[in-house]
């Protein structure tokens, strides 16, 4: 999991008592801690949001490429009205 810092900081959580029970039947059945298990499924979790691309970078290429013509569409109150409602 890479090198350990010397100093660790505590992290306190709260959890429904199904993932409580399953935490620690994990932390049993790899023989290790439940404060082991966690350090590792949130490094994995927070590695894996680093390369993942946001919706902006997905679509940059065609954000603003669209041209309705219309100059204020995003501004006036006009052409907004219903907007996100069924």
């Amino acid at each position: 999991m890479g090198n350990t810092p010397l100093m660790m900081q505590t992290l306190t959580l709260k959890l429904s008592a199904d993932t409580a029970a399953r935490l620690g039947r994990m932390a049993a059945r790899r023989r290790t801690t439940k404060s082991a298990v966690m350090r590792e499924a949130l490094e994995e979790k927070l590695l894996a949001g680093v390369d993942e691309p946001s919706v902006y970078d997905l679509m940059k290429a065609s954000v603003g490429s669209i041209d309705s013509g219309i100059r204020d569409l995003g501004h006036n109150p006009i052409h907004l009205k219903g907007f996100g409602l069924k």
